[in-house]
């Protein structure tokens, strides 16, 4: 078994999708809100590309997130906030969500055998489940306005630090070595060292810093979204 690791949502290839298991990280903020989301008690997850689809699909059950360059959408319910989805009773409701990188990352990679989402809130349930399908696994960053995210390398450094400690004898790619160096480096520096990120930098601008420390957390939830039939379901890892 071998793991890959993608950069950018731009620079995935069929042969790192097919016959794989792919797990999409987009720590600041997608991979987050929607693991956050599953946490709180929504049923599943839509994510779609673009404003127009997330509209189409809104009804009584479903209520809408989503953010253009960190701005919250106009009469969307929430930005792609995980703190501020936090606060809430979604009881029998489904979440819509439609990001800059991270929704169009997913569906870059919806043809891979097992689709997961994954981030620093999840990290270690996320490559638990994904080395029980013994399928070669890419770690998917979606990376920002075009860029490698450093904070998708650090959270994608850590569950290839952990895939290690589960599986000895797995095998990595260059650029999955020299993450798992830069997450072991930093480790204790999270989830501050995220405030330095060019994503980081940017949403402390924006005044999003609760969001920063929430997605800079380790392992807080023992769950694995898996995208099924274009719906993310939250699937409980023992």
């Amino acid at each position: 078994m071998r793991i890959e690791l993608v950069p950018t949502v731009e620079e995935i290839l069929h042969e790192q999708i097919f016959n794989r298991t792919v797990v999409v990280i987009d720590v600041l903020r997608a991979s987050s809100t929607i693991v956050t989301a599953l946490g709180h008690g929504f049923s599943h997850v839509i994510p779609v590309e673009t404003i127009g689809q997330a509209n189409a699909l809104r009804n009584a059950d479903s209520l809408l997130a989503g953010e253009r360059h960190c701005k919250k959408i106009p009469e969307f319910d929430f930005n792609n906030s995980p703190t501020t989805i936090m606060k809430g009773d979604y009881t029998n409701k489904h979440l819509i969500l439609t990001t800059t990188n991270g929704t169009r990352a997913i569906q870059k990679a919806e043809r891979a055998n097992h689709l997961m989402i994954g981030s620093f809130l999840n990290a270690t349930a996320c490559i638990k489940h994904a080395l029980t399908q013994k399928l070669d696994i890419t770690l998917y960053c979606a990376g920002t306005r075009q860029e490698f995210a450093l904070e998708d390398g650090l959270a994608a450094g850590y569950m290839v630090h952990k895939a290690k400690q589960l599986n000895p004898h797995i095998h990595t790619c260059d650029l999955a070595e020299a993450l798992e160096k830069s997450y072991l480096y930093l480790a204790d520096r999270m989830p501050d060292q995220l405030m330095l990120t060019t994503t980081g930098r940017r949403l402390v601008q924006h005044n999003f810093v609760e969001d920063i420390l929430h997605c800079g957390k380790i392992d807080l939830y023992n769950l694995v979204p898996v995208i099924k039939e274009k719906r993310i379901l939250p699937h409980l890892v023992s």
